[in-house]
């Protein structure tokens, strides 16, 4: 299933390239489920790992969640689209807020989720010193309230508060 998700995420991103290095985008889902299967102990890590390649495809591509379905099963698709951003709810309320209230509420993005979520959120600022001090500026105050509502609002999980720790490390 692992290979499969690299190739159809490879497939999937092969026009698109990460907004700030400029690589090819697959780097980055490569990145984030490198880090998945490097923190996280669990007897549905091949899910987990296929969840973390294909966790932007939803929103980036034009792949229909049926397809997902079709060839990763439903869990996969269910984690793929608690990842996947709601473009009107995020108007709504603006994006820190959004992801704050989604990622902190065990009701809205499961354990798992939160964990391929993190890992995503690592992998973005493990870069963060390639852009602009504004950015810099504006995504780690934005990452630093998410982590701390989720802190706040959350029983977290051993895998949850190591990668919490790597990624208030990338900020200082």
């Amino acid at each position: 299933m692992i290979e499969e998700a690299i190739q159809f995420a490879e497939q999937k991103h092969r026009d698109q390239k990460r907004k700030f290095s400029g690589e090819p985008y697959i780097t980055h889902p490569i990145s984030v489920a490198t880090i998945i299967r490097d923190n996280k102990n669990s007897h549905r890590i091949t899910e987990l790992i296929t969840a973390a390649f294909l966790h932007d495809t939803l929103e980036d591509t034009n792949i229909t969640e049926q397809e997902l379905k079709k060839y990763f099963g439903e869990f996969v698709l269910s984690l793929v689209k608690e990842l996947t951003t709601d473009e009107n709810e995020m108007k709504k309320v603006g994006k820190t807020k959004y992801l704050a209230d989604k990622m902190s509420n065990p009701n809205k993005m499961s354990s798992w989720a939160l964990v391929i979520k993190l890992a995503d959120r690592l992998d973005n600022v493990s870069d963060i010193h390639i852009t602009s001090n504004e950015f810099k500026e504006r995504y780690t105050k934005e990452t630093n309230f998410i982590l701390s509502e989720i802190e706040k609002n959350r029983e977290l999980s051993p895998t949850q508060t190591i990668l919490i720790k790597k990624i208030k490390e990338c900020l200082q």
